[in-house]
């Protein structure tokens, strides 16, 4: 988003979310998982077993703002701001983590040389490669998201198609396989492609932008009750999956009940109901986002795990959460712009000789 079409408001949520997710990874994941921090908060870390849900809602946010960005540009500029907002900064928060788990991690964390340079691609995972922290998973759906607005692009060079058009498919498909045996390998194909585990966040995103470019239609209730018609379905497959994963319950209908929190505000934002918000000052806790929701998990809990005997668990909590913030908020403040300077130039060298040659051909 442009600072002059940029909606505040966003901002504050995706700040909000991230530190959903922190809290969530602190207080509950650490300690129930058995093998990553070894502080137990009790019944304070089952109340935020829910807080993981941030990152559905970093995808609605997602949906929204990628739509938002698309907006009369070309394929080659979408792929250039995305790949010069995601990369500088993941570059920086791997190699980080990768330190703090070399130089303080041992014996519960370890990585290795290998891990390092696969990890700094994004896709390590279809290596074969473990991630260097967990939290790089929401990044290939992302990326997966990333891709399917690249081919929407492509395919709109080729023939004007509406971005309806594009939503109905998607939303086609994510219904209909609901309804059929996802155990064939060619639904199981499709899915995975068409990312319709989580596709219901991304359109719900793209439609509530609808929404706040014109008006408010009965097409749109439509779409919206459909994409939380598939929240609720998704949200109860991964619940089992939690459950069996954590052993401990999750509310299905809290689960849901946030989901469509998420959905309201939303809907708010678009029909123009939280203008008040709407504050530049939030500007710098939208940017410090990216870089807390990177370094916060892994880096977090090699502090507990190294000064849980020493430090009061409350403290070490707040003063840990506060280094984070602080930590994100150079990177987004001070290095961030320097990185994505720097690749903006290559990238241009790259774009420039490519068209020269290009010429001559």
């Amino acid at each position: 988003m442009t600072n002059q079409k940029r909606l505040y408001q966003i901002d504050l949520f995706r700040f909000i979310a991230a530190m959903s997710v922190l809290l969530h990874h602190y207080l509950f994941r650490g300690y129930a998982e058995g093998n990553m921090s070894n502080i137990d908060f009790g019944e304070i870390g089952q109340f935020f077993k829910y807080g993981y849900l941030g990152v559905d809602f970093f995808f609605i946010l997602s949906g929204f703002v990628i739509s938002l960005s698309i907006k009369g540009n070309s394929l080659s500029k979408f792929l250039f701001s995305r790949i010069t907002r995601l990369y500088p900064v993941y570059w920086l928060c791997v190699i980080l983590t990768f330190l703090v788990i070399l130089i303080f991690g041992a014996p519960r964390y370890f990585v290795t040389l290998k891990q390092l340079l696969f990890n700094l691609t994004m896709f390590q995972d279809y290596f074969g490669v473990d991630s260097i922290d967990g939290v790089y998973w929401s990044l290939v759906i992302e990326m997966r998201f990333y891709i399917m607005i690249a081919l929407f692009l492509i395919a709109n060079k080729l023939k004007k198609i509406n971005i309806n058009t594009f939503i109905y498919i998607w939303i086609l498909l994510s219904i209909f396989i609901v309804f059929l045996n996802q155990e064939i390998f060619l639904l199981r194909v499709i899915k995975y492609i068409f990312i319709l585990e989580w596709s219901s966040y991304f359109i719900a995103g793209m439609v509530f932008l609808q929404i706040f470019n014109g008006v408010f239609k009965l097409k749109h209730v439509l779409l919206l009750s459909i994409c939380l018609f598939l929240s609720y379905y998704n949200l109860n497959v991964r619940k089992e999956e939690f459950e069996i994963f954590y052993q401990v319950p999750h509310s299905i209908t809290i689960k849901f009940t946030t989901v469509v929190i998420f959905f309201i505000l939303m809907f708010l934002i678009s029909k123009g109901k939280l203008n008040f918000l709407n504050s530049p000052k939030l500007l710098q806790l939208g940017l410090l986002t990216y870089p807390l929701y990177l370094i916060h998990q892994i880096i977090g809990f090699i502090i507990f795990n190294n000064l849980s005997d020493k430090v009061n668990k409350y403290t070490l909590l707040f003063s840990t959460t506060i280094i984070m913030i602080l930590v994100s908020y150079v990177i987004s403040k001070k290095i961030d712009p320097l990185l994505s300077s720097l690749l903006r130039k290559k990238l241009d060298l790259i774009y420039v000789w490519f068209k020269l040659r290009k010429s001559n051909v």
